[in-house]
């Protein structure tokens, strides 16, 4: 006993030095997740233990500590918002945290629309999920400028010296995605199994923002006037802005007109071992719950790309020598994105947009370690995968090590990620709490209480209902 568990700890040690994040904290590590755990891992819907499983909603969202005190203005969704409105999403803007403390900028949001899983057989599965995604993405803002953002410009704030920037962007993606996944368990002996699993997805309703360019230096100083507003100075400033579709309504038809909307196609695949068979209810008949000493697992997620071909795209360039930004100005950038900048400056050339963007493909490592029956700990990877360093408009997501202490049975869950984002000053302290069919999860606590370091946090609310399939142990 003593060599297995040596061994054990040699292997996750070896794991340790290279993890990273989840996507809805504590949960998608679950033996219960189901397709919370599927999205990143399909083989997990192979010898499921739920007969069915099905999602009634699901939303989840980056923000930051000022989304409490603005309850109600939409935050949550505001890289879906961004495509199909203006109304106010400067203001809503500024309740999103980035899930990164200084480079890159890092927003997401999701809603996961009903959604089903089921089992055939014993060691078969099936699940079919529907999935709107929204990015916001961007590289060397400096902290003075996200500062002037979140503060605005009217309301007496210090002004900042010159000093140098470089080259920036900003770039807004949104999509909905429909998958199928399918799961099969090829091993099922006393203390080894193994299940692989196979996801496809079709990417539709695309449409992308964004904004690069180039400033030798900026100020931000003081409006002539004697009055408390600022302005910001950029000097030497060139630029390039451009979209796949101009803003517009949501109208559910116009999503899969491929001449307005972009389409796509990805791919996941998973596989998990379980080793052991230690951990047993003798007192009773029904007990499904893991018997594992340990469970790796390895997946690659969204690997695909979407192209972007659509008629009414738009790419604009141009430079100015001095370009001068108040209050005004900003909420117009912050309102209407890449449309906003458009209208703002001249252009000096004026084109389509065609390409290919990858979506954000990354590869996942885990290993969860059974300590007593029903108390696990886990270590987890995410890393980006075969990333291109020369198309910024390219989805990323952030390289995280993670370890998760957690408490589950077939009714609930209770798990506290302890996160360490590449990049990130601080640890992220997480929570994740599941009662029945509905769950609540924070990647980042101490975020949304703390005004330094990563200002964000994922938040996740959702619900879900099942059938266990409750056969006796043999």
């Amino acid at each position: 006993m003593k060599k297995r568990l040596l061994n054990l700890t040699l292997l996750i040690g070896f794991l340790a030095k290279s993890a990273y994040s989840q996507q809805i904290p504590g949960l998608v590590t679950s033996n219960y997740g189901g397709l919370y755990r599927a999205t990143e891992n399909p083989s997990a819907i192979a010898g499921s233990r739920y007969k069915f499983q099905v999602n009634l909603g699901t939303i989840g969202s980056s923000i930051n500590h000022r989304y409490f005190v603005f309850l109600g203005k939409n935050s949550l969704f505001y890289p879906l918002l961004a495509p199909h409105s203006k109304d106010e999403l400067y203001g809503r803007s500024r309740t999103m945290g980035s899930l990164t403390d200084k480079n890159p900028i890092y927003l997401a949001s999701e809603i996961r629309w009903p959604s089903a899983m089921f089992s055939i057989g014993k060691y078969q599965g099936v699940a079919f999920q529907l999935r709107t995604r929204g990015f916001v993405q961007g590289n060397n803002v400096p902290d003075d400028i996200r500062d002037l953002y979140f503060k605005r410009l009217d309301t007496g704030m210090d002004e900042v010296a010159r000093q140098e920037w470089g080259n920036f962007n900003l770039v807004q993606q949104s999509f909905s995605e429909l998958s199928a996944s399918y799961g099969v368990q090829i091993l099922d002996l006393e203390a080894h199994k193994l299940r692989i699993g196979t996801t496809v997805k079709r990417i539709f309703g695309a449409r992308i923002g964004y904004v690069t360019g180039s400033v030798n230096d900026f100020q931000v100083s003081r409006v002539a006037g004697g009055t408390d507003e600022n302005q910001l100075i950029l000097n030497d400033f060139s630029y390039e802005s451009g979209y796949s579709q101009s803003n517009q309504k949501m109208k559910l038809g116009n999503i899969f007109n491929s001449d307005k909307y972009a389409a796509g196609w990805a791919y996941d695949l998973g596989a998990t071992y379980e080793l052991g068979d230690y951990w047993h209810n003798e007192d009773e008949a029904f007990d499904q719950s893991p018997t594992y000493l340990l469970r790796l697992a390895a997946s690659l997620t969204d690997v695909g790309s979407i192209k972007y071909k659509t008629q009414n795209s738009r790419v604009v360039s141009g430079f100015q020598e001095q370009a001068v930004i108040g209050q005004k100005e900003l909420e117009i950038i912050g309102n209407e994105g890449a449309d906003g900048l458009m209208n703002l400056y001249p252009e000096t050339s004026d084109t389509t947009f065609n390409r290919n963007v990858k979506l954000p493909q990354a590869m996942h490592l885990e290993a969860d370690i059974q300590l007593v029956k029903g108390f696990f700990v886990t270590l987890a990877q995410t890393k980006r995968y075969k990333p291109r360093t020369d198309n910024p408009l390219d989805l990323t997501q952030p390289n995280v090590f993670t370890i998760t202490p957690r408490f589950e049975d077939e009714d609930s869950d209770f798990a506290f990620p302890i996160s360490f984002i590449k990049g990130n000053k601080r640890v992220s302290l997480g929570a994740m709490a599941h009662f029945g069919p509905f769950f609540v999860g924070f990647s980042n606590i101490n975020g949304l209480v703390k005004k330094g370091g990563a200002r964000g946090s994922m938040a996740y609310v959702g619900f879900s209902v099942w059938k266990l399939k409750g056969w006796k142990k043999g």
